[in-house]
């Protein structure tokens, strides 16, 4: 049985006001010392592994947590951030009128950024990625920081949910959520841990 720890990175220094997607952006004077104490949280889980997405953000985040494992952050492409493509680096403000911004947001499913890609694709890299890990290590927990929409989406699989409707389950920065894959198929154990410098998981 493979358990995963699904962990969104720690919040950025545009977080809530631009669409960063693929852009690499630091960890925010907030952000940095939530991702120490998520990485002090995490620090009894008997992790084998911490894989991040090629982003600055996950990879800091993820960088903290394997210190205190002495493992290393293995880079994995398919924990990206979702391709916005032409919306790359827009405020949300300037994407609000936009019918296509307003036509993703309502229709997951049927819709696509321009020059991006579906969150039907993003759901499938995700999953393939964690078939990956469990068929490479069948016992174990491994962590994974990428990013809310890509959690969300393998989330919304897992619990049977349409992904139009994703967008229902808060992934927070700095959360965890917890999911394990057994041969009797996969168990969500949790959804959105949260934490504050000082608080519980």
């Amino acid at each position: 049985m493979t358990r995963f720890l699904l962990v969104r990175h720690a919040p950025h220094a545009q977080q809530g006001r631009t669409l960063v997607g693929r852009t690499d952006v630091p960890l925010s004077d907030e952000g940095t010392p939530l991702a120490a104490a998520l990485a002090e949280r995490l620090a009894g889980e008997p992790l084998a592994a911490v894989q991040a997405s090629p982003r600055l953000r996950t990879r800091s985040t993820a960088a903290m947590i394997a210190d205190r494992h002495g493992l290393a952050v293995e880079t994995a492409a398919d924990l990206d951030e979702i391709d916005f493509g032409a919306w790359t680096g827009k405020d949300f403000d300037a994407l609000e009128p936009d019918p296509g911004w307003r036509s993703w947001n309502a229709w997951r499913t049927g819709s696509r950024p321009p020059g991006g890609e579906t969150m039907l694709e993003v759901q499938g890299r995700m999953l393939r990625h964690l078939e990956g890990v469990r068929a490479r290590r069948p016992d174990g927990t491994v962590a994974l920081v990428s990013h809310g929409d890509p959690i969300r989406a393998v989330l919304a699989f897992w619990l049977g949910i349409p992904l139009d409707l994703a967008h229902r389950l808060e992934v927070d920065p700095a959360s965890v959520s917890r999911v394990e894959l057994s041969p009797w198929g996969p168990r969500v154990l949790s959804v959105n841990e949260t934490l504050r410098p000082g608080a519980g998981v």
